[in-house]
């Protein structure tokens, strides 16, 4: 199958999914006595889709690896990624363009059919199928514009893959260019296989059920309110089967309270085990990190949220000095310090705090902040003054006064007059490919434990936030850093690409996320739940 590069891919930020659908095997499982009581676990994160192939946000990825299995996954404390539905993987040429697994003889989906190679084949081309439909409808004039095919897959992560082919129980993959993160991308939600008797091959499962051979079986989807999901007695795998089962509670917000808002009143009125959504900051800043009776587990987290502009020919955010001058307007510690209350760090790179490659260039860039200096800048780039723009924006905890302290910053010297409208989730995704939006905030969580999953998506070739963003100069340095086996080497053309990133200002980094989850002192395994790899480890939580 023809490689395409996709449009329209989002992955920051941030959710999960919810999904109804096979239940095999849990009477049975718990015939043998287990009548433990749903670990309960609250969260704002909430999905858009829960089939692998179609869903690209970091909520709909986090629920997907307890749902479904890759040829490999990432354990907990471990960078590398370790067989999960693979006996074996490995390159098997020098030159990182030939990859090959052995799959286990002994999976089965939650159908009860057996897990065949042919299957991994078809979850990873119908990836590059749907993308490529899309490409074609948004090329093709006689299609309207609301009848065109809209995809927010995956595909901008397998940029390198050119075939799939099986040979007895293996799969290998065949890649245009060196690639040593593709390993990283198997075992993340793009490698999720599906069942080639269940999905289409051009449309994403839109019916919240699931046909996948994870640690989980889902019992119950509740409207999008929760989702029941119970141990699935039947996985092998690098993990254990889960002991408890897991009530997941989702938060949307509503006219009076935001989701962040409702998250926090569940967790005082003692609703939820686990809370790992994003309460107000100031309720996070607030709590009592020594009370034993509600551990908090912190860390810095490979979140980040952005300023992101449309750079196509014809919007405001297709000029660079315009785009320059928002990023020395923003002043990151009021909105890290007073808004999301010292609950996230400034950032001042697009590879964050924690990866190779990090750096300050839009601090070293940006320095001057003299707003004369800064004006006539713009009018000698032949801009009118002041230079118009609107941002969108959704979810995020205290994203409404983010998005008017945002708005503040940049108005404040007369240079922009901004007008930021929040949309819904769903219309917000799908409306970066549209290219509705002049310029929008919005989170990236880390596929994989390296920097390339902040660089290739969003500045590179797969334009996962639907910029227009092209550098030819990132896309060489990219080529540089994939080519290199040892990852400590890659640090040199990754800091390059953020150097080259900072200038074009087609992204603007604002802050890193401090991740913080909260739970009873009678559960256990709440250190293992997340990490940098975009696993949510429900199978690690027990009660005691």
């Amino acid at each position: 199958m023809r490689r395409i590069r996709a449009k329209g891919v989002i992955g920051v930020g941030l959710a999960l999914v919810l999904v109804a659908g096979a239940f095999v095997g849990w009477t049975v499982f718990r015939s043998a006595g287990d009548s433990a009581d749903p670990i309960v676990v609250g969260t704002t994160s909430t999905p858009s889709l829960v089939d692998p192939g179609g869903a690209y946000d970091a909520s709909a990825q986090a629920l997907m690896s307890n749902l479904y299995q890759s040829l490999l996954t990432f354990q907990y404390g471990q960078e590398q990624p370790v067989p999960d539905a693979a006996e074996e993987c490995g390159f098997t040429d020098n030159q990182l363009t030939v990859y090959r697994c052995t799959l286990r003889d002994d999976l089965q989906f939650s159908s009860g059919r057996a897990i065949e190679p042919e299957d991994v084949q078809f979850s990873f081309e119908r990836i590059q199928a749907m993308a490529q439909r899309a490409s074609e409808d948004e090329a093709d004039d006689s299609i309207p514009d609301d009848e065109k095919f809209s995809f927010n897959g995956p595909a901008a992560l397998l940029e390198s893959l050119v075939a799939v082919r099986t040979d007895g129980q293996d799969v290998i993959f065949e890649l245009e260019h060196p690639d040593a993160t593709f390993p990283l991308v198997v075992a993340g939600s793009a490698g999720a296989i599906v069942d080639r008797e269940e999905y289409e091959l051009l449309e994403p499962r839109t019916d919240f059920e699931v046909s996948g051979s994870g640690p989980f079986l889902l019992e119950e989807w509740n409207d999008g309110q929760s989702v029941e999901l119970v141990p699935n007695p039947d996985y092998r795998g690098a993990n254990e089967v889960p002991e408890f089962p897991v009530t997941i509670r989702y938060f949307y917000g509503d006219d009076e309270l935001g989701a962040d808002e409702e998250l926090a009143a569940a967790w005082a009125d003692g609703e939820l085990d686990v809370n790992d959504g994003k309460m107000p900051p100031a309720v996070m800043a607030g709590m009592n990190r020594s009370d034993p009776s509600q551990p908090v587990t912190e860390s810095i987290a490979g979140s980040i949220r952005m300023l992101a502009f449309n750079t196509k020919e014809g919007t405001p955010g297709a000029s660079q000095v315009a785009r320059q001058t928002a990023a020395a307007l923003l002043d990151r510690e009021e909105i890290s310090n007073d808004v999301q209350q010292r609950t996230v760090e400034p950032l001042f790179s697009l590879v964050p705090v924690g990866y190779i490659g990090h750096g300050t260039p839009y601090f070293d860039q940006y320095r001057e902040q003299d707003p004369e200096v800064l004006r006539q800048r713009m009018l000698d780039a032949g801009l009118t003054l002041p230079y118009r723009l609107d941002i969108a924006y959704s979810r995020g905890a205290a994203n409404h006064e983010e998005a008017a302290t945002v708005q503040r910053q940049l108005e404040a010297d007369g240079l922009f007059e901004v007008e930021v409208a929040h949309h819904e989730w769903k219309p917000f995704l799908d409306g970066l490919p549209a290219g509705e939006f002049d310029a929008y905030l919005i989170g990236w969580r880390s596929d994989f434990p390296d920097p390339a999953t902040f660089v290739d998506p969003i500045v590179g070739p797969g334009d996962a936030l639907s910029t227009g963003f092209v550098s030819d100069e990132i896309a060489g340095l990219m080529a540089q850093a994939q080519a290199e086996a040892d990852r400590a080497k890659a640090a040199v053309p990754f800091q390059e690409i953020v150097e080259v990133a900072a200038e074009s200002a087609a992204v603007v980094p604002i802050w890193q996320e401090k991740r913080f989850t909260v739970s009873r002192e009678d559960i256990t395994g709440v250190q293992h739940l997340v990490s940098d790899s975009g696993v949510w480890r429900l199978w690690e939580l027990n009660r005691i």
